[in-house]
């Protein structure tokens, strides 16, 4: 994690989280569209930003409204992202703002979504540059405290998260970078085997509202298609001391551990399936020893002890003989206990 200036001036709640969503120190405006570029969503910065209320624009066609205003590149761009199933990030500049903007478009199912923001965005808000380190400070003070992977916040009552610091684009190769996504973009690149589990998990935190912490292993799919085996733990930030309404945390990818975990498991398995064929050869081979040689010997004993009945004049012999075969077979069958006993080292 890198090094943060001035961590001993962090200011945070009372109860010790911090009081300023991250959403609203590295402010985006977001909104959707549908295939018709009717406006579905459309948060508070978008407000400030493009100077249009929410109520304005909710339900009416993106292009109509803003025609003279957004660049024609914009919609060129947004089309292509339609039909593609990875974010697109590009800059453009609007002659009518005065602002080069930095955008993110990236589509799911019947949605497009676009995360946007401008260089005179903090000019506007009135931040001074050491208030918003201050602000950066507050928030790294707890994201420090979970890794230095792939940093978010998760608004759990709108059901949007805030990628932070580029982590999902070098670790997983989305190019989204300090922008908030749908929580449905995230939830449909987990693996849909681990889908349902973590959903769950989930649900159970936000409806308790117990507990301080998130913690859950599962399969996310990357840019690429491939999927990655990550880690996500997360301090949770309950309203009022109620239910939770959001988490600011981090995902770890742990692919490589994973991946030697299932090896050496893989290793374990062949070694037992080795042991277990070995162990049938010797009971066959103990068998065979039984069944061939000792069932003969036996026979030969059972011979001579009929012939002494018979030959009275060779009784002694007959019988001394019967005798030895069955020393034998006792000498062979401790032998074959001791095989079957002995630990194999």
């Amino acid at each position: 994690m890198r090094n943060i200036p001035g961590k001993n001036n962090i200011r945070g709640g009372g109860d010790g989280h911090p009081r300023t969503p991250v959403a609203e120190i590295i402010t985006n405006g977001f909104f959707t569209v549908d295939p018709q570029w009717i406006v579905r969503h459309w948060n508070k910065e978008a407000e400030i930003l493009l100077g249009v209320k929410r109520k304005d624009i909710l339900g009416k066609n993106l292009w109509e409204e803003f025609a003279d205003i957004i660049p024609l590149k914009f919609n060129t761009v947004y089309q292509k992202t339609f039909l593609q199933d990875t974010p697109v990030r590009f800059e453009e500049y609007s002659d009518e703002m005065g602002a080069w903007f930095d955008i993110t478009a990236y589509h799911f199912g019947e949605t497009l979504s676009v995360s946007f923001k401008n260089s005179n965005q903090s000019l506007r808000k009135g931040l001074h540059p050491e208030q918003q380190l201050r602000n950066l400070n507050e928030l790294y003070k707890y994201v420090t405290e979970v890794t230095n992977d792939c940093l978010w916040e998760w608004d759990l009552v709108t059901k949007e998260l805030f990628w932070i610091d580029g982590g999902h684009k070098r670790v997983f190769g989305y190019p989204i970078v300090n922008a908030t996504i749908p929580q449905i973009f995230w939830e449909n690149r987990v693996h849909p085997d681990d889908k349902a589990r973590l959903l769950t998990r989930l649900n159970e935190v936000i409806v308790s509202g117990v507990g301080a912490s998130w913690e859950i292993e599962y399969r996310f799919k990357r840019a690429d298609g491939r999927y990655a085996y990550v880690h996500d733990r997360a301090h949770i930030i309950c309203d009022k001391g109620k239910s939770a309404s959001r988490m600011i945390g981090a995902t770890q990818d742990i692919t490589a551990r994973k991946v030697s975990e299932m090896q050496l498991l893989e290793g374990e398995r062949e070694l037992a399936h080795a042991i277990l064929e070995a162990q049938e050869k010797e009971r066959v081979a103990i068998g065979k020893e039984l069944h061939e040689n000792l069932n003969q010997i036996l026979a030969a004993a059972k011979i001579y002890v009929e012939l002494a009945k018979v030959a009275e004049e060779n009784k002694e012999i007959y019988l001394e003989t019967s005798a030895a075969y069955l020393v034998t077979v006792m000498e062979a069958i401790r032998e074959v206990y001791r095989t079957l006993t002995t630990p194999r080292v």
